[in-house]
């Protein structure tokens, strides 16, 4: 059975400290609960519980990125973010909307 979350979602992190990019965005897709982003060398760890919670770690290089937060049903959601085993530490938040 599919996921109510599956499909394209568009994602913007914002940089709250730090010296990382001020807005990145991202189209992220999500199936079965797994997310990934197409084309890019990153690789997401983690996905999207059936109730709509985000646990995740992002990994791209040597770079960590944990992320936590959550989607709703309506196409939306939100969370937040921090490096992790990198030289630069950065924290943030980020937010989501379904994109297809």
């Amino acid at each position: 059975m599919p996921n109510q979350y599956d499909g394209a979602w568009t994602i913007v992190a914002t940089t709250a400290q730090g010296p990382c990019s001020a807005n990145t965005s991202y189209h992220v897709q999500i199936k079965d609960s797994d997310a990934s982003i197409p084309g890019e060398e990153v690789d997401i760890d983690g996905g999207v519980s059936t109730g709509g919670a985000v646990q995740a770690t992002i990994t791209s290089g040597t770079n960590k990125v944990p992320i936590s937060g959550s989607l709703d049903a309506k196409g939306g959601g939100s969370g937040t973010w921090h490096t992790s085993g990198g030289l630069i530490g950065c924290t943030g938040s980020w937010r989501a909307k379904r994109s297809g």
